[in-house]
């Protein structure tokens, strides 16, 4: 067993810089081989797991695995590779813009390291450096990195040189040193090639376009952006996708192809949307995971009185045939007591219970507001860029680009009222059915999530082709939908499936 899960981790690993998907495929075999185990090659399976889904732009999965490890390294006493996830762990939290706890976690790793691996001194320095570098610090982040590349060029270790070099051009981006920034990142994208990184190389053709743009070379911006999406589709690295999309949009803008701009950026939502509801979902998931621990706690704390109770009943018997004068009144008011702390114990777990479903409440109302956010900048976005296009068609003398930025207007007019009506749509039915879905799952348990969804839009009585355009269907499938909840609801045959729905009491 030792020796396959020690196959799957240097497979994950031989496969880390080469092929993403391939590396996380043997990580998490080697995770179903040791998990629960609280080994230590548990530990590190755990790390590189979440190396990988931090960076698809998992970053709560990211933290759940590393705070795992954490605990694994901890019990095992492994300072090294303790110190190591204390800085990636804040490194995490740079990307949630937490740079108070980021900060606390790199002083921990560094005070670990201390007499220790120079490896582990030179990323503690590398980290503070990009740290100092966000807090627009430049001259303490030149300073720390510096110091990081004193140790590894001292050991000879390439890729951490690189790494160093690939931040010290973030510094000269800040400064305005543009050209520098070019220079360094082109020598950092040659050995990343070398090396077949694939996240390096989308990183620095990224990079590279952002300086070109601020020397307004935009078909070079151009070139280096396409080249930075082609690898990230490559590797599906989404975080990368969705900020080099939003590059090209903003591009297309300033060289006024709206069209353009406005494609791009759909692209970049469906990007940003992927990721902000990956996060969502995976806080959900740890407020659950969280609750559910309370509550089987709780239920231990039961099963144990439960026990003690037993040991008392047993007890009492005992004594009363030793003592003979022990009354039965006594036993029975024990018995009565330790049955009163059961169902109290029981009232407790049941509140624990509810509190798990307000928290999920709360999180739906969460992603809600936030989607609803979202619309507005994206209206806001699509209205901008209409007022735009009206203006530029003033100006122009050519009938055929005012016809085309004619026809062009029209299309996102359009698309600014089917926004609006989605909208509203939107809140009519969370208004309406406000514990309608509830009620559904309670009374016909049979009914799909589907089949719910479509009772909720018969219940504001919508026509099938309304139903079929708000569910991008074709009006033969809710037809058939219809079908299915008329048999499962045992609606009567005379009777519109719209008005059996709207009669039920919530």
């Amino acid at each position: 067993m030792k020796k396959k899960v020690q196959f799957l981790y240097d497979c994950g690993e031989f496969f880390y810089s080469k092929n993403v998907n391939k590396s996380e495929y043997f990580y998490r075999e080697a995770l179903a081989l040791t998990e629960g185990t609280n080994s230590l090659m548990e530990g590190r399976v755990l790390f590189k797991l979440g190396f990988v889904e931090k960076n698809e732009g998992n970053l709560s999965t990211s933290l759940r695995y590393f705070n795992k490890a954490k605990e694994i390294f901890k019990d095992k006493n492994d300072i090294e590779r303790l110190a190591s996830v204390y800085f990636d762990i804040g490194y995490v939290y740079r990307y949630k813009n937490q740079m108070d706890v980021e900060y606390d976690f790199y002083k921990k790793g560094l005070k670990l390291s201390e007499g220790g691996s120079e490896t582990l001194i030179g990323k503690g320095y590398l980290h503070l450096g990009n740290y100092y570098t966000l807090l627009k610090k430049l001259d303490s982040s030149i300073y720390f990195y510096n110091k990081a590349l004193d140790v590894f060029k001292k050991i000879n270790k390439d890729n951490r040189i690189y790494n160093v070099y690939n931040n010290i051009s973030n510094t000269y981006y800040k400064q305005g040193r543009y050209n520098k920034v070019i220079s360094i990142r082109s020598l950092v994208l040659k050995y990343a090639k070398k090396e077949n990184n694939k996240l390096l190389i989308t990183v620095n053709y990224h990079n590279i376009a952002a300086a070109y743009r601020q020397l307004k070379d935009y078909k070079k911006v151009k070139k280096y952006l396409d080249s930075a999406i082609l690898v990230a589709e490559e590797e599906n690295f989404k975080l990368r996708l969705s900020k080099s999309y939003n590059s090209i949009s903003k591009i297309s803008y300033s060289l006024k192809d709206y069209k353009e701009a406005f494609l791009q950026q759909q692209k970049y939502k469906i990007f940003s949307d992927s990721i902000f509801k990956s996060q969502l979902s995976n806080t959900i998931e740890e407020v659950e995971l969280k609750n559910k621990h309370k509550v089987e706690k709780k239920n231990l704390e039961i099963l144990n009185q439960e026990q003690a109770f037993d040991k008392k009943l047993y007890l009492s018997i005992i004594l009363v045939f030793l003592l003979l004068g022990i009354p039965l009144v006594i036993l029975l008011y024990r018995n009565s007591i330790n049955k009163n702390k059961i169902i109290q114990s029981n009232l407790e777990k049941e509140k624990i219970k509810k509190e798990v479903l307000l928290q999920k409440f709360k999180r739906s109302e969460i992603e809600i507001k936030s989607l609803v956010a979202d619309n507005s900048m994206r209206l806001e976005f699509l209205k901008q860029l209409l007022l735009k296009l009206k203006v530029e068609r003033k100006s122009i003398d050519s009938v055929d680009v005012k016809n085309y930025i004619k026809d062009l207007t029209f299309k996102i007019q359009q698309q600014i009222t089917t926004e609006i009506k989605l909208s509203l749509l939107k809140n009519k039915i969370d208004v309406i059915n406000d514990g309608f879905d509830n009620m559904l799952i309670a009374n016909y348990k049979e009914l799909t999530k589907t089949e719910r969804e479509v009772c909720a839009l018969l219940r504001l009585n919508l026509s099938v082709k309304e139903i079929a355009s708000i569910r991008n269907t074709s009006s033969d499938a809710v037809k058939a939908t219809r079908y299915r909840i008329r048999k499962k609801m045992n609606a009567r045959k005379d009777q519109k499936l719209e008005v059996f729905i709207q009669n039920l009491k919530i």
